[in-house]
């Protein structure tokens, strides 16, 4: 059994007759009519009833049918991820995405990139602060998205997108400490991720001499600041929904209001690209323009 040979008999059974196959696939009719019969003799059953206008599976031609879809579905990701190999197409790209990155905006493009290289595998890591940068200079990813940069002379950096930081408290939280001024917020938690580079890292929000309550997973932070236990700096296009409904309230004070930041793209200078790094990249700086 051969590979072409299951896929006459898809094209056959897709068709509906050897004559439409035989066109679809430029075969003879003969060449088609050969392929399926040394299929059938191999397994010793009929697949196709051939007595009426046209061809029909038999039970046998049926079970063979539904159990043959996989195997013909994954030699077809064989032959693409083959054809990806002939292009010079990198099995696989490395991204350091910074979590405050607005993702519904990325994510679309990612999605609609891998439908173009589907044998390519973006492998996306969400990081924290400076860790994003760090990936790209050790290496360990091919491309970064992030605010925060500090190695400016050996990097490659475009400007594609901002995001809107906001300080936020709970509707409930803010009424219970009928909070109207910015001292008062030095009494309550303001809920911070923490740099893994710890005292070499960044800060961002920070509010001088106030308490703080220190977190390493981001989602964490927003779920604690909903549920009331604490304020701090969140992308707006996170919490749309809840400011919308009013259950998360702004803060607008001397040192504490909202602040746009510049997202960036970010790869090391002297590092080469394959076909499929050099067309994420080029995609992802179109937004700047964009």
């Amino acid at each position: 059994m051969t590979f072409e040979q299951v896929l006459v008999f898809h094209k056959i059974v897709q068709l509906g007759s050897f004559k439409a196959a035989s066109g679809e696939l430029h075969k003879t009719q003969p060449a088609i009519s050969h392929a399926i019969k040394k299929l059938e003799e191999e397994m010793e059953v009929e697949l196709f009833d051939r007595s009426g206008y046209r061809p029909i599976l038999t039970d046998h031609g049926k079970a063979f049918f539904e159990r043959s879809i996989k195997i013909l579905q994954g030699m077809q990701e064989l032959e693409s991820m083959a054809n990806s190999f002939r292009n010079r197409e990198e099995p696989e790209i490395r991204l350091a995405v910074d979590g405050i990155s607005p993702l519904p905006e990325l994510l679309k493009l990612f999605r609609k990139f891998n439908e173009r290289y589907p044998s390519t595998k973006l492998n996306m890591g969400f990081d924290i602060l400076s860790e994003a940068e760090r990936r790209v200079l050790d290496r360990e990813a091919e491309i970064g998205i992030t605010h925060f940069i500090s190695e400016t002379s050996v990097l490659d950096v475009i400007p594609i997108t901002h995001v809107r930081m906001v300080p936020v408290m709970s509707r409930d939280l803010l009424k219970e400490k009928a909070v109207t001024n910015q001292a008062q917020l030095l009494e309550i938690e303001q809920i911070v991720v923490k740099d893994k580079a710890g005292a070499r890292g960044i800060n961002f929000g920070l509010l001088d001499g106030g308490k703080k309550w220190r977190l390493s997973d981001s989602n964490f932070k927003r779920e604690i600041i909903i549920a009331g236990m604490g304020w701090g700096h969140l992308p707006e296009h996170s919490i749309h929904q809840e400011l919308k409904e009013g259950q998360l309230v702004p803060l607008h004070f001397e040192d504490i209001y909202p602040r746009e930041l510049v997202i960036n793209l970010i790869r090391l200078k002297k590092h080469q690209f394959g076909v499929v790094a050099r067309s994420l990249w080029d995609e992802l700086a179109a937004l700047h323009q964009g």
